[in-house]
């Protein structure tokens, strides 16, 4: 890579996009433009910028990418999985309750009249706000978890909003935020 027809080849054939190399190799992209104008010389170090940055983006995008496939092959290995758990355990903890309890609590029966369910069912809930809200897993992966739709995690966590005030909720919220915020 000599040249700054090598570099834009290299990008591309990494099949990555130009600007993302740049930020990640730390050059404007004003200063690769004033190369393409022979403003400035093309020097080895930011040849070999632009190089560590295209290898260290094609290593992350094939881990992402690895990560996706072990997640939809071993759904109980996801990192999303294991945060929900992890949630429902310390949720189970605060309402002096089994996790067993809330994972047992199966939400396809829909067994709305039968008060144990229902709360099973908020405190499932609010773990799966807390995964989401505070351990930043993203709601397409809480769902892909869940073998649930997208759409339902995003109604969960608009009926906790709309039940944040009940005490049982507001205090498991404050216990979470106090230890973000320590």
């Amino acid at each position: 890579m000599n040249s700054v027809a090598e570099i834009d080849l290299a990008i591309k054939s990494a099949g990555l996009v130009e600007c993302e190399v740049l930020r990640a190799a730390g050059v404007a992209s004003r200063y690769l433009y004033n190369i393409r104008a022979g403003l400035r010389p093309l020097t080895p170090r930011t040849v070999n910028r632009v190089r560590l940055a295209i290898a260290q983006l094609k290593r992350q995008r094939d881990l992402e990418a690895k990560g996706r496939d072990l997640e939809l092959r071993f759904p109980e290995r996801s990192s999303a999985i294991r945060s929900y758990r992890l949630a429902v355990a310390l949720v189970a903890h605060k309402a002096n309750v089994q996790p067993g309890f809330i994972l047992a609590a199966d939400p396809s029966r829909r067994a709305t009249a039968d008060e144990q369910w229902m709360r099973a069912t908020r405190l499932r809930r609010l773990a799966i706000y807390i995964t989401v809200t505070y351990l930043d897993i993203p709601q397409a992966d809480m769902a892909r978890a869940l073998g649930v739709s997208k759409a339902t995690v995003s109604l969960l966590l608009k009926e906790l909003g709309d039940e944040r005030e009940r005490p049982e909720i507001e205090a498991a919220l404050a216990y979470v935020e106090e230890a973000f915020q320590s």
